[in-house]
């Protein structure tokens, strides 16, 4: 009869520490997928960054042949000629839930739920300054959000 008993707590924690092993091996892969995935929007948003400020050096005429016409162009006072490039972004999304209340004829309550709002929305422009000389030739370049 002991023997039995020793060959069942053995399987067990056997069992027992192969499911932690696997959780662990799950959690690690949950947790580098994650991580792969933050450095890949990471690497991306600063290859954009480094495409957009590589015009530094080029002449204007190149650019707006790449890119299309310009939004806007502003003259300063030092005579820098700024040709402006924006992207406006705005949507809304998210829903809303009502609550509700049941109750029985008496008007005890047998079942209640509150309203649930997660509606968002968003407005914002991306823009990119490009600073001309005298020369045609871009001299700086400013990247944002406004």
């Amino acid at each position: 009869m002991k023997t039995k008993i020793v060959v069942i707590i053995f399987f067990f924690s056997y069992s027992l520490l192969f499911l932690i092993k696997a959780q662990s091996l799950a959690s690690n892969n949950t947790k580098l997928d994650a991580r792969l995935n933050k450095e890949k929007v990471f690497a991306d948003s600063q290859r954009k960054i480094f495409n957009i400020t590589s015009w530094a050096g080029a002449n204007i005429t190149e650019l707006i042949n790449k890119w299309g016409n310009f939004t806007k162009k502003n003259e300063t006072p030092n005579g820098y000629t700024v040709y402006i490039y924006e992207t406006r972004y705005s949507g809304n999304g998210g829903k809303y839930e009502p609550g509700y209340v049941v109750s029985d004829q008496f008007g005890n309550i047998l079942h209640q739920e509150v309203s649930k709002d997660n509606r968002y929305s968003y407005d914002f422009t991306d823009f990119y300054d490009f600073y001309v000389d005298k020369n045609n030739v871009i001299v700086k370049v400013n990247i944002g959000t406004r």
